[in-house]
This record gives C-alpha cells, structure tokens and sequence, in this order.
C-alpha cells in the first residue's frame, strides 16, 4: 500500500463533520444546516498549533445565507473520539467559522482517521470560547486594493469577500449586487463583473481599482446596466 494512502484526505474530514453536526443537532441545528450550504475544498496540516486546517468554499447563493444567518467565530470543546491505538476517548478542540469546522487541534493530524475512529465520537459538557470573526479572503482582497484611498474603500464590502472560482481563475467579490451576481477583483487588480446568469459570466470592466471608480461612486443602482451587458 502506498504511503499516500495512509495519510488523512479530505473525505475523512468530511466524514467526521457529519458526525459531529448529527451528535450536536439538537443543541446546535446550525452547524448541519452549514454543512449543507458549503463545501470542503481541501486539508492542510498544521505545525503550530499541531491540526487540520480546513478549506470551506461556497456557492453565490450559500455564501449570502452564511452571511447572513451565520456570523460566528468559535472554539468547541466538550467533544471526545476514540483513540484505536489507547482504546480510550481523547478530547479534541475543535474550531468553527460561519458554522462551518474550520480547525481541528490533534497531535499527529496526517495520521487523524487511522488514529482515531471517526465513527465513535462522545458528547460531554460543551463549552464555546467565541472569538472576534477574521476572513482571510478579506485580507487578500486589501492587499489587491492597496491602491485606492481610504475613501474609495468604504465604499465597497470587504468585510463579506469571499473567494471564488469561474472559468478556472479566482476572484474575490468586492461588491455583492444582491441579486446572485457580483463585482470581483482577480489577483492582479483587474475589475470584473460577475454575472452567473449571463452567456459571457465573467467581464472585464476596468484594468485597475482606481479605473472602477470612474463608474462608481457608491450607489449601486449605477452598475446595473453594466452588469447585464
């Protein structure tokens, strides 16, 4: 068997979020209904603190109702998994942004499921530690539009960027036009228009942030025409 096999994919990860949203369904409904708003697009391993981080992406439409009814940022703990190789149950932290497990804290965390048996999970005296929200999609968003003034900033919705994939290239909303469609950056600062019922779904409409305000100037009803053309 190959080593690669051994190793916790993201499946696993998958798995043991189910598990836990069904063991803690009737103290906390909102973590299942997430589950079914998002969706897991990779693992990474963590060396400090040692754990699983996890990627969690989401649809226009999942992502305007996490963000809307799941503005929540928190560490659980109260939860315990067999250890196979202890034959004992071992608390874990576990970590939770918009609803969704974002974090797990676990020694050894590439060998996660072959360590710890994924289906036998306990419930005990539940605590959560909530903590301020942070979106690193935000951070990035800032640091694309580190040109404009501080000003020009306000204007637009950083706060509620989120990543997202069409056409096989990444953008980062700036602007949510409530109707399913967005204004997004890339990773290079050009200005695009998303529009997910259009033929042509992704449209340059400026080569730079500072361009974009030549057609904005915070009212939204101005972009309308544009979005759709």
């Amino acid at each position: 068997m190959s080593i690669f096999n051994r190793i916790t994919k993201k499946k696993h990860i998958e798995q043991f979020g189910l598990k836990i949203a069904e063991l803690l369904k009737s103290e906390m409904p909102q973590i299942k209904t997430a589950i079914g708003l998002s969706e897991i697009y990779g693992i990474s391993f963590m060396h400090k603190p040692r754990g699983i981080y996890i990627s969690r992406g989401y649809k226009p439409k999942g992502f305007e109702i996490i963000n809307r009814d799941h503005k929540t940022c928190f560490n659980l703990t109260g939860i315990s998994i067999l250890n196979k190789k202890k034959n004992l149950y071992q608390p874990i932290q576990l970590y939770y942004q918009s609803d969704g497990l974002t974090k797990i804290e676990i020694e050894s965390p590439e060998l996660f499921h072959k360590t710890f048996d994924l289906n036998q999970i306990q419930k005990g005296e539940l605590n959560l530690e909530h903590l301020k929200m942070e979106n690193p999609d935000q951070k990035t968003a800032e640091k694309i539009l580190k040109s404009l003034t501080n000003e020009q900033i306000e204007l637009l919705e950083l706060e509620y960027t989120f990543e997202i994939e069409l056409d096989e290239k990444l953008f980062y909303t700036i602007l949510d036009m409530e109707d399913g469609n967005y204004v997004a950056v890339d990773k290079k600062g050009k200005v695009y228009r998303l529009n997910h019922d259009h033929i042509e779904r992704v449209k340059l409409i400026a080569d730079k942030p500072t361009d974009f305000f030549k057609i904005y100037n915070g009212e939204k009803s101005e972009l309308e025409n544009m979005m759709n053309e």
